[in-house]
């Protein structure tokens, strides 16, 4: 009757405590300590005249050995350290409601047999301060409630680490471990999920692979290590990486069709071991960007959700049925191997495409994005290099822009221009959508350098100063220049009357020192010829790369003619 009381009094308090702002288990009904080495449903066994049920506390002793013969339960459980305490048996489960602990860090052997320890329930920390990984006995399944996270400073080891439900997360190793190299199994079933921030191989060396790591559920990890014989990302598996340099992969990493790779670090990342060369799908979680430190191939989607995916030195290759997905783009190289006639194919955006519409299609198309600065001045900030080699036929390209590359160009007045060689050439277009941000032309059939802008003609040089200076060596000629896309050099001319345009004075051209970049650069040049004339009037003449010219100015140099009288030796007598 007395212990019904105490029971029902437990039951109460922990309700009445439900509203506090720290997460609560119920109170142990009993603590319930082993005293002999016996058959773990004994009852007679345990201080508490039970065998432990799920929300018992129970200790076992050192000196003291418990088979688990069948399935069993406890809450909170506190092993003895130095020898075996629990040995399973016929393949029985030990389900933990409560935390697993030690009375020292030392925990070699102490879990042995063909059994599991199952964690099951809500969220709570699943293993105490005290516990290390030295158990490679230990089988372990992690089975909580579906939405409910474990969580973990310790390190865990076992022969076989299971996570079927709920979720696992720790700041420490994990170590799928059997007590011998190469072996350890770590399985994350569908909809479960593992989330550490340390290393994932069979011992504290680095790069000590483990037997297998299967990943069905969820991988996430801001780990430097994955260290197994067979990494599979399995389909429906998602891998997760957090760490800026990515992972150093030992053993050999696959993806099964339907996986995914995702990139969700909270700053820039670059891709490590965990790329392979062939990628099912790929996904960018992270603002900061992420860049690639291999070429590679995605056959499914990928999902540029958060950020920009970098190629750098780099191609990105997309698959017959990739798609892409997502606000961001692929910065750098993109191609499509073996497009065909009428289907659109995406290169990084949803809005950079081309279709072959017409004529055999080639054996591969690609696409260079080139951001942040314009082509040309007045162009939006963003360039593209268009490739089909060997297409004759026609096709539609669609070109994808930001809002924050306008350059002061009016969004509705945009077209696209192709550069064929000597100058940008005005192309037009077939549609235009502000609200998603791409201008598309129809019956496309040559590919280079492609710009977005509005109509018009992009100017050889964009001229910001042309002055003149009055100095004791001559006229000092001054120009400043703000872009020089399409300029080769300049010439300066001289004139003594308005009226007259000039003639050149510079005997070779004075080239550009940005030609065929966007930026500009600051000239000087000394006119050291003498003029009796009360004016001088020069120009600034530039040349364009096709060799067509500009003339700038002119500036006006008013000249002050001291005249000296003119002064004789007198004849000696």
């Amino acid at each position: 009757m007395n212990a019904w009381v105490w029971r029902g009094l437990v039951v109460i308090l922990s309700l009445g405590l439900v509203g506090t702002s720290q997460p609560l288990k119920a109170a142990p009904l009993d603590v319930c300590q082993a005293m002999a080495s016996a058959d773990w449903a004994t009852a007679t066994n345990w201080s508490c005249g039970h065998a432990p049920t799920s929300i018992d506390a129970a200790m076992l002793p050192a000196g003291v050995t418990l088979a688990v013969n069948t399935d069993s339960e406890v809450g909170d459980l506190t092993l003895a350290t130095g020898g075996t305490r629990i040995s399973f048996n016929n393949g029985a489960l030990l389900k933990i409601h409560g935390t697993l602990a030690t009375t020292a860090t030392a925990t070699s052997s102490l879990i042995t047999g063909n059994g599991r320890v199952r964690m099951v329930g809500g969220a709570r920390q699943l293993f105490a301060p005290s516990w290390s990984a030295g158990t490679p006995g230990l089988r372990l399944e992690v089975a909580l409630d579906s939405g409910a996270v474990g969580i973990s400073a310790q390190g865990v080891k076992g022969g076989e680490i299971l996570i079927s439900s709920g979720a696992f997360s720790t700041t420490n190793d994990v170590r799928p471990d059997n007590g011998a190299s190469n072996t350890g199994n770590l399985l994350i079933a569908a909809g479960a999920a593992l989330i550490t921030a340390g290393e994932i191989e069979r011992t504290g060396a680095a790069g000590e692979q483990a037997a297998s790591i299967i990943v069905s559920g969820t991988l996430e990890t801001s780990g430097a290590r994955l260290s197994a014989n067979n990494i599979t990302i399995a389909t429906g598996g998602l891998l997760r990486v957090k760490r800026a340099a990515g992972l150093t992969i030992a053993g050999a990493i696959n993806y099964s069709a339907g996986s995914t790779l995702e990139y969700a670090g909270n700053a820039a990342q670059t891709t490590g071991g965990e790329l392979t060369t062939t990628a099912a799908a790929l996904r960018v979680a992270n603002a900061a960007g992420v860049t690639l430190n291999k070429s590679t191939t995605v056959n499914g989607e990928l999902a540029l959700i958060s950020g920009a995916l970098t190629t750098g030195a780099y191609t990105l290759t997309l698959g017959d049925l990739a798609t892409c997905t997502g606000g961001y783009e692929v910065i750098g190289n993109v191609q499509r191997l073996g497009p065909t006639l009428a289907t659109t194919a995406c290169f990084g955006h949803p809005h950079t495409s081309l279709t072959f519409t017409s004529g055999a299609p080639p054996s591969s198309a690609a696409i260079k994005l080139s951001s942040g600065t314009p082509p040309f001045a007045g162009a939006v900030a963003r360039q593209y290099t268009v490739s089909a080699p060997g297409f004759t036929g026609a096709a539609t390209l669609r070109l994808h822009y930001l809002d924050s590359e306008l350059n002061g160009a009016t969004e509705a007045n945009l077209h696209l221009w192709r550069f064929d060689g000597s100058r940008w050439r005005l192309m037009g277009r077939s549609a235009i959508d502000a609200a998603n941000n791409y201008v598309e032309l129809a019956d496309v059939t040559a590919f280079s350098d492609w710009a977005i802008a509005e109509k018009g003609e992009p100017t050889a040089v964009t001229v910001v100063d042309f002055h003149a200076e009055t100095h004791v060596d001559g006229i000092h000629l001054l120009w400043e220049t703000a872009d020089e896309t399409l300029n080769a050099g300049f010439h300066v001319l001289r004139s003594e009357s308005h009226a007259v345009h000039g003639a050149r004075i510079t005997t070779e051209l004075i080239p550009s020192q940005t030609a065929g970049s966007v930026g500009g650069a600051v000239y000087h040049y000394i006119d050291a010829t003498p003029s009796t004339a009360a004016k001088r009037f020069y120009w600034l003449e530039d040349v364009e790369l096709t060799g067509a010219t500009a003339r700038h100015g002119p500036v006006v140099v008013q000249q002050t003619l001291v005249w000296l009288p003119l002064v004789t030796a007198a004849a000696s007598e």
